[in-house]
């Protein structure tokens, strides 16, 4: 009887930690769709990183969490407080956006390790307090936030 329960005892951080959903799993959209319950992406765990699906084409990309290098490269980009950042949590994916620098140089992006630097599009969660020092989500009644280059920043839901 002792061993079940030291095997029981042993087995708990395991179902604890499974039975928390993980952090951008889920259904998101946004504002631009015919229906507030809209479905624009859906992202799943992919073990260590994560898969994002455009529902409307099922499209998929491989997606990283960016690490403070990857945010602060984004939030410089943006032209946002830098501090405002420190407690985004952001996805990214695709290639990364070249700078008017880079199309007139005419040379390939230097490559960076995954998370240090935001590709074609981010996904981001920003808590209250700091969205609201950024004047583009300051408004926004979501604390999530798309980006990519041809849409700008626009407001995101979870949907999940």
């Amino acid at each position: 009887m002792r061993g079940c329960l030291l095997l029981f005892l042993c087995a708990l951080p395991c179902i604890a930690r499974t039975a928390e959903p993980p952090a951008f799993a889920g259904d998101y959209g946004h504002a631009a769709t015919a229906s507030a319950d809209d479905v624009v992406w859906q992202v799943e765990e992919a073990g260590r990183d994560w898969r994002v699906t455009l529902v409307t084409t099922g499209e998929t990309h491989d997606a990283h969490r960016l690490q403070a290098r990857g945010r602060d490269a984004f939030w410089s980009r943006m032209d946002w407080p830098l501090d405002s950042g420190a407690r985004a949590d952001c996805l990214t994916w695709g290639e990364q956006p070249g700078s008017l620098q880079d199309l007139l140089a005419d040379a390939p992006l230097a490559p960076s390790a995954p998370g240090e630097d935001y590709g074609h599009a981010v996904l981001c969660h920003v808590p209250p307090a700091a969205r609201a020092r950024i004047g583009w989500i300051a408004d926004n009644a979501s604390d999530w936030f798309y980006y990519d280059p041809l849409l700008g920043v626009i407001e995101a839901r979870a949907l999940r």
